[in-house]
């Protein structure tokens, strides 16, 4: 036996990308079954850039895009897969600060909270009550 007789293979990544498809499929099931989100933190994981590569082919991207202005830039892309969030938080210098799959049918940080509706709401009557009054 020979080094001819010698097979090798490629493996792109370290299979990583594709264990946190396979994630991210368990998590969309729990989602359609209990209607609870879940949230994983890129950063944690051992991901090389082929897996980076393999997410963004098979999840792609859908047709929700927001950007949202709070403590920093954060970037919300719907992958071409509903339900599968690519949340991006970015520093004052465009630096990536983390980087989330969130499985959710809305991302949490795109929910208005109670309290910001109930000041809305307080706002808007008080501007009605402006207008009723001067009109």
């Amino acid at each position: 036996m020979g080094l001819d007789d010698i097979h090798v293979g490629v493996v792109n990544g370290n299979g990583n990308g594709r264990a946190l498809l396979n994630e991210i499929a368990r998590l969309l099931q729990h989602l359609l079954e209990t209607g609870e989100s879940a949230s994983i933190d890129l950063a944690r994981l051992p991901l090389s850039g082929e897996d980076y590569d393999l997410l963004d082919e098979v999840l792609g991207e859908g047709e929700v895009h927001a950007e949202v202005s709070a403590l920093g830039a954060t970037e919300v892309v719907e992958t071409g897969v509903p339900g599968v969030w690519w949340v991006t938080h970015y520093n004052a210098d465009e630096e990536v600060m983390a980087e989330f799959i969130e499985v959710a049918f809305c991302p949490e940080i795109l929910r208005s909270a109670a309290e910001d509706v109930n000041e809305g709401l307080e706002a808007l009557r008080a501007r009605l009550f402006e207008e009723h009054l001067s009109g």
